[in-house]
């Protein structure tokens, strides 16, 4: 009898949390900023942040630091 009602408890503990899932736990929340192209810009258009631009290497130094890490990581 004891057991019987335990697993009558879980079984309606386990159909309880069916409600948790699917369709049923999805709030609807609109944007407060969503038409403002202050904040996004033209959602159409060209990115306007510019691209990182670095300074040539004129010693080499970044070069033979990418050689020997690829040396160590890649040996052949």
């Amino acid at each position: 009898m004891k057991k019987r009602l335990i697993n009558i408890l879980a079984i309606a503990f386990l159909l309880s949390l069916a409600s948790c899932f699917g369709q049923h736990n999805q709030a609807v929340v609109e944007g407060v900023n969503q038409d403002s192209q202050r904040i996004y810009g033209d959602r159409d258009g060209e990115p306007r942040q510019l691209n990182n631009e670095y300074p040539e290497d004129e010693t080499g130094e970044t070069a033979d630091r990418i050689a020997n890490i690829r040396e160590k990581f890649f040996p052949e």
